[in-house]
C-alpha cells in the first residue's frame, strides 16, 4: 500500500486573465466560490466498478475556492498503480459571491451566496458526479451534456512512497454578462485544470 495526500490546490490564476481577455472582454472576478465536496474516489479507468475512496463526508466539506488556497482534504493509503480517472462527488449548487458592484460584470449591484446550478436539469442541492480523465481514458470529452474533464496525465502512486495529489481551480476572470445576467464562463467549469 502506498500513501497518498489530497490537497484542493484552490487558487484564483492570474494566467486566466490573458486567455480569457482574448475571448470574452468584460471578464470579472467572483469574491467568493464555495464549493461542497462529499466524496473522491480515483478509478483505474472509465470501466472500473470498484473505485477507491479516497476522501468522504456524509455531511460534505464546503471549500471556498477563492479564499481557502491550499486546503487539505486527508490523506489515505490505497494500492499502489495508475489511475486515470477521478471522480468527485459535489453538491449541485455553488455559491458566489461578488464583493463590489464593480466586480459585477453587469453592471449591478453586489452579491452574496448566490446559487448556480453544476448540473442542469439535475435538483438543487442534490448530490452529482463530477470526472476528470487523463486524454487516454476520455478526458476533455463531451458525452451527451456531461464533460469528462481533463487530467493533464495519469495519476502514478508508487509502492512505499507518499504520493501528493493537487486539484487546481481557476475562477479568475470567469464571469460574464450574456443577456443581462451573471454567469460562469470556462475555465471555471472546467474544474481541476491541473492534477500533479
Amino acid at each position: 500500500m502506498a500513501k497518498i495526500k489530497l490537497v484542493v490546490l484552490l487558487a484564483a490564476f492570474a494566467l486566466a486573465a490573458g486567455f480569457l481577455a482574448k475571448v470574452y472582454w468584460d471578464a470579472k472576478s467572483p469574491s467568493s466560490v464555495k464549493v461542497t465536496v462529499y466524496q473522491v474516489e480515483f478509478m483505474a479507468d472509465r470501466a472500473d466498478a470498484k473505485p477507491l475512496v479516497v476522501f468522504s463526508s456524509a455531511a460534505g466539506k464546503e471549500i471556498d475556492l477563492v479564499t481557502e488556497t491550499g486546503n487539505f482534504i486527508g490523506e489515505v493509503r490505497i494500492p499502489a498503480g495508475v489511475y486515470k480517472r477521478i471522480r468527485l462527488t459535489v453538491k449541485n449548487g455553488f455559491t458566489m459571491s461578488i464583493e463590489s458592484a464593480e466586480d459585477n460584470p453587469c453592471g449591478g449591484a453586489a452579491f452574496t451566496d448566490r446559487v448556480f446550478s453544476l448540473a442542469d436539469g439535475t435538483e438543487l442541492n442534490s448530490q452529482v458526479p463530477v470526472y476528470f480523465a487523463a486524454d487516454i481514458d476520455g478526458g476533455g470529452a463531451w458525452v451527451g451534456s456531461q464533460i469528462t474533464n481533463l487530467m493533464i496525465r495519469p495519476l502514478t502512486v508508487k509502492q512505499d512512497r507518499t504520493t501528493t495529489v493537487k486539484l487546481a481551480f481557476v475562477v479568475a476572470d470567469t464571469l460574464f454578462c450574456p443577456g443581462g445576467e451573471v454567469q460562469r464562463r470556462a475555465p471555471w467549469s472546467v474544474w481541476p485544470e491541473t492534477i500533479l
